[in-house]
């Protein structure tokens, strides 16, 4: 197993290339991948609610070892979080996931991403302006700082320090 420990969670602004970046360290260090997005979407972008995302959240974070990556319900963050051996961010500037929003949207427009089965890609320049101004990653910088896991985070500042992390393990 990798220095990263058993329970590993994978973060950033959507669009930022988590889902991508955890298959492959999944299959590196063999462990179970779980997507956030097939947890709390039904087919259609029907939310389950936050409350039912929470408790799968939870539900699944009670495995032995996983890998966890999406946008994470702010109400499971401290616990997961918690449970974490290591927190890997991909904290790129903000002009690389909103590029990478506006070609997903392109790609998975009618044919939807494989963790979103039912769910093909709407374009809203409301979520990319959020995408953008990184918006989804406040209240996370601040969780980080109040819940004092420096030791736990991993920052990944461009997809280029990304690949090299991940031919290093």
């Amino acid at each position: 197993m990798s220095n990263l420990g058993t329970k590993i969670v994978v973060l950033g602004v959507s669009a930022s290339g988590k889902s991508t970046f955890a298959r492959s360290l999944a299959t590196k260090i063999q462990l179970p991948l779980i997507h956030i997005d097939e947890i709390m979407w039904n087919p259609g972008w029907q939310y389950i609610g936050d409350e039912e995302t929470v408790r799968r959240i939870e539900e699944v974070s009670e495995q032995d070892g996983w890998i966890i990556e999406g946008y994470i319900e702010k109400g499971a963050r401290v616990e997961l979080f918690n449970k974490a051996d290591t927190l890997l961010y991909l904290d790129y500037p903000a002009w690389l996931p909103a590029l990478r929003y506006i070609k997903r949207w392109w790609q998975h427009r009618k044919d939807p991403r494989p963790e979103l089965p039912g769910c093909p890609e709407t374009f809203s320049f409301e979520f990319l302006k959020r995408v953008y101004l990184k918006k989804e990653v406040y209240r996370l910088e601040q969780l980080f700082k109040d819940g004092n896991y420096d030791a736990k985070i991993i920052r990944l500042k461009s997809p280029k320090t990304t690949q090299e992390f991940l031919k290093a393990l």
